[in-house]
């Protein structure tokens, strides 16, 4: 039976390692990076965010335009009018004292301009009042969905990460591996030589050396392309350093229990939420059209007729007029219109309520095996960490009695082997329990507490 205290070392040990590439200064002073500063980074700097924020911003210049329609309207206009033939009109000779003839005259002259200005000022309207509300919730939903952009690349970049870190820990694994492997095969190669051990065992310690190296060579290519995608989650050029700082075991823990279902306070659900409210806005909207509008206006105008061009001519007049008038419109009957269109709205509310109901259940249910998957990954980090240290255990044995010529060099590499995969089995534990761990966060709505 192994000790929980042997455990505990034991991940210690194998974690060292990977620590000390990590954590070691570099001649360029590299700035290690950990996860919170990593998210930090990305929830500034990422594109999904960025454009989400953008959103945000659109959605208020939204509320001041439709704020605008409630404000004074002020027009000016000026209006230029040149007839190159005036209209004729014939009017009865009795006007002028030849009765039983019809006299041509022509009204009006030749350039004729306007220039003046109208304000109107909206009174009621039950549409701009909906409308504003609209407006206020529409800019809350891109709130919430800025929100939940910054969660999603959260999760994103912590999966990024934590795989990264698996990705390294494996390849110092491999690593030490190869100590082992090139310093066995530096022995039987004297050993060769000395007649003490056949070619054929040289061979089959420089297969599972290379072997290694193969191994080694692709963990180190996963690692960089990983980095590399991580970088663009951060938004940085890809092109930037970023090292990665890793703490002790990875950050596994034995899991805390939970009090009580936090799924219902998730984001997902205050969007799915917030949208019921704004079709609900809608439909009052539309309805809003049925009501009467009232507003007033006033215009001011100066009118000026010429023969000639000479508007600028302070010697000639210019008329004067003004209107003060108010406009009451009632809608009557607009064939049925606004009526199918809030049915049409009450369908798509119908269908946001039943998202509602669903995306509940489903948080709930996801939130349930979370809590599940987290327990299992720390039982199998649990065991995992018991088999690596039988396994490094068995091969310290195999390795003294190959030594004593005990033991056979098959026995030996088997024994490499079984260390080797009980090495990689302990780190995917590991990273699966992390993963675990932020689908639990994910699901209770806690994602930016990694950030805090």
């Amino acid at each position: 039976m192994i000790s929980i205290r042997t455990k505990s070392n034991l991940m210690a040990l194998c974690a060292m390692p990977l620590l000390l590439a990590l954590g070691a200064p570099t001649a360029s002073a590299q700035e290690t990076m950990d996860l919170k500063a990593i998210l930090q980074q990305a929830v500034e700097h990422n594109t999904n965010v960025r454009k989400a924020a953008i959103d945000q911003d659109a959605a208020r210049y939204k509320v001041a335009e439709t704020r605008a329609d409630g404000l004074p309207q002020i027009t000016a206009q000026a209006d230029l009018s040149y007839f190159p033939s005036i209209a004729t009109q014939l009017l009865p000779g009795e006007i002028i004292g030849q009765p039983g003839t019809q006299v041509p005259v022509q009204f009006g002259t030749k350039y004729n301009a306007t220039v003046g200005g109208k304000v109107t000022q909206m009174l009621y309207d039950q549409r701009f009042l909906t409308g504003m509300q609209a407006a206020k919730g529409s800019a809350e939903l891109y709130e919430l969905l800025h929100l939940q952009t910054e969660e999603q690349v959260v999760y994103e970049v912590a999966t990024a990460y934590y795989q990264v870190l698996d990705l390294e820990a494996q390849q110092a694994s491999v690593d030490s591996q190869l100590v082992n492997m090139t310093e066995l095969e530096r022995i039987t190669k004297l050993q060769v030589e000395n007649q003490f051990k056949r070619k054929l065992d040289l061979q089959r310690v420089q297969v599972n050396r290379q072997n290694a190296v193969t191994q080694r060579d692709g963990l180190a290519l996963g690692a960089e392309q990983q980095v590399n995608y991580l970088k663009v989650l951060m938004g940085m050029p890809v092109s930037a350093d970023l090292k990665l700082a890793q703490p002790a075991n990875m950050g596994v823990g034995k899991p805390q229990p939970t009090s009580g279902s936090l799924s219902a306070g998730r984001t997902d659900m205050k969007v799915l939420e917030q949208q019921i409210v704004l079709q609900d806005l809608n439909i009052r909207a539309t309805r809003a059209g049925y009501m009467p509008t009232l507003s007033v206006f006033g215009s001011l105008n100066y009118q000026a007729q010429r023969n000639e061009f000479n508007f600028f001519n302070s010697d000639q007049e210019w008329f004067q007029n003004a209107t003060i008038g108010g406009t009451l419109a009632i809608p009557i009957f607009d064939g049925l219109r606004k009526s199918n269109k809030v049915a049409q709205q009450k369908v798509a509310q119908l269908q946001y309520k039943a998202d509602l109901e669903y995306t509940g259940n489903a948080l709930a249910m996801e939130e349930r095996n979370a809590i599940a998957a987290l327990d299992n990954s720390w039982n199998t980090v649990q065991t995992q960490a018991s088999n690596l240290v039988l396994a490094q255990d068995v091969y310290d044995q195999t390795n003294s009695l190959y030594a004593e010529g005990i033991s056979p060099l098959t026995d030996l590499l088997d024994a490499d082997k079984a260390l080797s995969d009980s090495r990689t089995a302990y780190h995917s534990a590991t990273l699966k329990y992390k993963l675990a761990e932020l689908d639990l966060l994910k699901a209770q709505g806690g994602l930016k507490t990694l950030i805090q």
